[in-house]
This record gives C-alpha cells, structure tokens and sequence, in this order.
C-alpha cells in the first residue's frame, strides 16, 4: 500500500482499524488509530516521531500514542464505525 493511499483511507474513515506484518516477529498485529489530531485529548500528547517518506504518523488509541507505521507492511484498513456498527 502507498502511504497516500493509507492515508486518504484514514482521513475517509475517521478512525480506522489497521492491520500489518510486524518487521521483527512478522505476525499480523493491529492497531485503532486516526490522523485527525484536532480532537484536545490528542493534542495534549506529545510526539517526538518524524515522518519519512516511507511512514505515516498516525494516533492509535488502543496503545494511547502516536505510532510510525509503515504503509507498505499494512494488510488491511478498515473502518472502527463498521466494526462497531455504527451508521
């Protein structure tokens, strides 16, 4: 997956649950994350992380951080509204 194309899917969805191959153990791990940083709760976090050109900074909420993923591991993104049902 291109980083663009990670990241429009994010930004469609709102939040979103996105699943990828970890590089150390290569199991199939997720996480719950959002790139919409405006909300106060995520504001008050602070991150140290840089994005490259081959990584996404995005706010999981199930580890309450900012996470470097890197789109070309990610496996599936999927809406947190379809999973919890929501219209």
């Amino acid at each position: 997956m291109k980083k663009e194309e990670l990241a429009k899917l994010v930004n469609e969805y709102g939040d979103a649950i996105i699943t990828y191959r970890s590089e150390k153990s290569n199991k199939l791990k997720y996480n719950v994350c959002t790139l919409d940083f405006s909300t106060p709760y995520i504001k008050k976090k602070k991150s140290r992380a840089k994005e490259t050109d081959r990584t996404l900074l995005l706010f999981c909420w199930d580890t309450d951080s900012y996470r470097l993923l890197k789109p070309k591991s990610i496996t599936s993104v999927v809406p947190l509204a379809s999973v919890l049902r929501n219209e």
